[in-house]
C-alpha cells in the first residue's frame, strides 16, 4: 500500500545551476547521498530527500508526460516575496473549492515547479 511520495528524480545537464535554484529559490537543502558512480545530488525538505538530481552529458527532453512538481509551503506570500526579491517570475493561482493557493515558477531545466499552500481550514 502506498503511504506517500518518496522523491522525484530529475536528470540535468545543468547540475550546479539546478542545485542553486532548488536551494536558493525553492528552499531545499543539499544532504547526504549514496556514493553512486555518477554525479548528482540529493535535496532535502527537512529530513526527507525529496529531489534526486542526476547529472547527464545531455539534457533529457520530457515527452510532455510530466507537467510539474509540487512542494507544500506554509506561507505562500513569503515565497512569492522571495521570488520578487530574486527577480524570479511566477504565477499565482487560487485552487478551486477552497483547497488553497499555488505559485508556479520554472526551474533551469524548463520544468514547472509549483509551491502549494493548503487552505487553512477553520474548525466549526
Amino acid at each position: 500500500m502506498v503511504t506517500g511520495l518518496n522523491h522525484a528524480n530529475l536528470s540535468t545537464a545543468k547540475l550546479q545551476e539546478t542545485i542553486d535554484f532548488f536551494v536558493g529559490v525553492i528552499g531545499l537543502k543539499v544532504g547526504p547521498r549514496p556514493d553512486f558512480s555518477f554525479p548528482g545530488a540529493w535535496l532535502y525538505a527537512g529530513d526527507q530527500p525529496v529531489l534526486h538530481l542526476v547529472e547527464r552529458a545531455q539534457a533529457r527532453i520530457p515527452d510532455g508526460a510530466l507537467d510539474h512538481i509540487s512542494f507544500t509551503v506554509t506561507d505562500l506570500d513569503a515565497a512569492t516575496r522571495h521570488f520578487e526579491q530574486l527577480g524570479i517570475s511566477y504565477r499565482v493561482s487560487i485552487t478551486p473549492s477552497g483547497f488553497g493557493r499555488q505559485a508556479f515558477v520554472t526551474d533551469p531545466n524548463g520544468i514547472k515547479i509549483e509551491l502549494t499552500e493548503p487552505a487553512r481550514r477553520q474548525d466549526s
